[in-house]
């Protein structure tokens, strides 16, 4: 690891991220879901004859850090490498200055190739190769964060005013029940009523049957 990176932006105060230059053995985070450049510390020498193969090491692959950038070097390509990472971990991973993070290896090739490297070296992360990239990348992790953050604020929210709302449901709830109530008391004569009616219209009372009184009979003499 050489020293200098950039990296993109996970929370608000990093909006606008830089390029960052480091002491050295200075060491620097890539938050989970965060996307970097990194430059070599080695500057690479390819002969028009062969090419390279560019790749993470496996400590680091293993930590979740994944090569995003090309996969080979030019022929005839001369200066520092820049490769761009994606950590795809839930965690951030840390890297030093001078770590050994990068690992290259060459091929032959079975003849001069006619379109080898003709550009300009590279030995910083230019600006034209960051342009656009410090705004926030919402990463799952981040995503994550931020809901849980609003869960924890809604709920410590929600705790401040259950009192009120303890309140306010024990206030309407006295209130339907008295408003029960008072319907109850309204309809029950009346219902009463009807029902009595209801009941004598079925089985209405018949009158009771009086005998006719006898004549009364003068007393023998």
């Amino acid at each position: 690891m050489g020293n200098c990176y950039y990296r993109t932006a996970d929370r608000e105060p990093d909006y606008e991220q830089k390029k960052t230059f480091l002491k050295e053995g200075e060491s620097f985070l890539i938050p989970a879901g965060q996307f970097a450049y990194l430059l070599t510390k080695e500057e690479v020498n390819i002969p028009h004859y062969a090419m390279a193969f560019i790749s993470m090491r496996t400590p680091m692959k293993f930590q979740g850090l994944i090569n995003v950038s090309g996969f080979y070097v030019d022929p005839g390509y001369n200066g520092k490498l820049v490769y761009a990472v994606y950590n795809a971990s839930p965690s951030p991973i840390q890297i030093c200055e001078n770590d050994k993070v990068f690992k290259i290896w060459f091929c032959d090739i079975d003849r001069v190739s006619e379109q080898f490297y003709h550009g300009i070296p590279l030995n910083d992360i230019s600006n034209d190769i960051i342009k656009g990239m410090s705004k926030e990348i919402f990463s799952l992790q981040s995503v994550a964060n931020k809901i849980r953050d609003l869960e924890n604020a809604m709920n410590a929210k929600l705790a401040g005013l259950q009192p009120t709302i303890d309140f306010l449901t024990n206030f309407y709830r006295a209130i339907l029940i008295g408003l029960v109530l008072a319907f109850l008391a309204f309809v029950f004569p009346i219902a009463l009523k009807s029902g009595q009616e209801f009941v004598g219209w079925i089985w209405p009372q018949r009158p009771a049957i009086v005998s006719p009184a006898q004549p009364s009979q003068p007393p023998s003499p």
